[in-house]
């Protein structure tokens, strides 16, 4: 954005408080890590900071400070995020090197006014430590290959944006969540509050060597083109409106509706491009699906995808749809998860994809839905009050297209959608998308 200076302050690796032990120096990802892509996956919480402010210098000094000294603290708990990726892209070298951590001032912008009011793409990305797009270092290891990275901003009005970036084939969004309310809690001097990860996904779906030679490639989960994205905000009313036109099914989510309601949208726009039928697939966070449930403290990626298919009709039923979503999840329950423990995992995972995919035929145009809703991001406090907002998709020029992040609205009761479709799709989606989409240039 024109008149908006960024200046960076600081940059620097916060490493561990303490040494990790020589026995934890190599951390094998256990294999629901393993089959996840090579991607880096953002997330910003933004403040607009209740604290009251004299020196605005001091403030950024001292906040700084507390905010090294706390993530340096948690480091030492979760130990694998300090490290490196190893050589075989399946493993980390945990040596310690830290956390790449830059402190930017932007000069000349307010939170409520360059950012909360108008997003623009290009600002929130300047406000990540580095750039989320697929990169071969993280495929292959190396000393530029670090699994986390974090930079935190500072607004001339006040206002902080936090932007934790980590590579996805160590955590997914739950996980990630834990890491930051931890260290925040160490920010706070909480030291009770501020969780230990739990790390029994290595106990339970151990690290396959089969899989060294088997990684999943970007075009098999994620596809390429000419992407567009825009952000649609659902609102209660919208909420509610989505849900009564769901019939037949009894108490829809706002998860449920939204994401129904997004693929009837995508199945015209699939049908405008010459498209039969299209497959929706899902993400499913593990950690529910059993009984009881697994902690949010499980550290690394606790989900599946799956998948439901339907004939592109330009006048889809919600309900029809809604009950196709739970259809396909219900079948992620404790036996799915059973099938992944122990040295059999690989063949209950190939087998969980059969159960799970075996009525969706191939070939369908497919789009992809993860939900960070009812997550904890919004009860972040470092000390400033909680968020205001939160990102997590911002590449202003996006590769992946047909994919969908939802999020929980500032409110607590509405829906955000981060929609990125292929060029071709976004017009015929666009205007059939009743919400309202705010005033931006997503």
């Amino acid at each position: 954005m024109v008149g908006i200076e960024r200046e960076i302050i600081w940059s620097e690796n916060v490493r561990p408080s303490s040494p990790t032990p020589q026995n934890l120096k190599t951390y094998k990802l256990p294999m629901l890590d393993q089959v996840v892509p090579s991607i880096l996956a953002p997330i910003t919480l933004y403040f607009s900071n209740t604290v009251e402010i004299s020196d605005h210098e001091s403030f950024i000094s001292h906040t700084t400070e507390t905010l090294k000294r706390s993530l340096s603290l948690i480091l030492s708990r979760y130990y694998p995020l300090a490290g490196r990726v190893g050589g075989d892209g399946h493993s980390i070298d945990c040596n310690d090197e830290g956390v790449p951590f830059v402190v930017a001032r932007f000069k000349g912008c307010s939170l409520s006014d360059h950012v909360l009011k108008n997003p623009d793409p290009n600002l929130l990305c300047r406000l990540l430590p580095c750039d989320v797009r697929w990169c071969a270092d993280h495929e292959k290891g190396g000393p530029h290959s670090s699994v986390a990275l974090i930079q935190v901003n500072y607004f001339d009005c006040g206002g902080i944006a936090v932007a934790v970036v980590i590579w996805h084939k160590v955590v997914d969004a739950v996980a990630k969540c834990s890491f930051i309310k931890s260290w925040a809690a160490a920010a706070r001097g909480s030291s009770t509050e501020a969780a230990c990860p739990n790390f029994i996904s290595q106990a339970l779906f151990s690290h396959k060597e089969e899989l060294l030679k088997r990684s999943v490639p970007l075009s098999a989960v994620l596809k390429l083109g000419n992407a567009v994205m825009r952000r649609y905000v659902f609102d209660a009313a919208a909420v509610s409106k989505l849900k009564a036109e769901c019939g037949g099914v009894e108490r829809p989510t706002r998860v449920e509706a939204v994401s129904a309601h997004i693929w009837k949208c995508f199945m015209a726009a699939s049908l405008e491009n010459n498209k039969s039928f299209s497959v929706l697939s899902h993400v499913v966070n593990l950690r529910r699906r059993v009984r009881p449930p697994f902690p949010s403290e499980c550290f690394g990626n606790w989900a599946a995808a799956v998948g439901a298919a339907s004939s592109n009709e330009k006048e889809a039923d919600l309900g029809v749809l809604v009950r196709k979503i739970r259809d396909s999840i219900k079948m992620v329950d404790g036996d799915y998860v059973d099938r992944l423990r122990g040295d059999g995992g690989v063949s209950g995972y190939q087998e969980n994809l059969g159960r799970t995919w075996s009525d969706v035929p191939v070939g369908g145009d497919g789009l992809t839905i993860s939900s960070l809703c009812n997550s904890d991001f919004y009860s972040i406090d470092f000390g400033w009050g909680k968020p205001v907002w939160l990102t997590s998709p911002c590449d202003s020029k996006p590769q992946f297209v047909n994919t969908v992040c939802l999020m929980d609205g500032r409110n607590g009761d509405g829906v955000e959608a981060w929609v990125i479709l292929h060029q071709d799709y976004m017009p015929v989606f666009h205007q059939l998308n009743h919400a309202p989409n705010l005033p931006s240039n997503l």
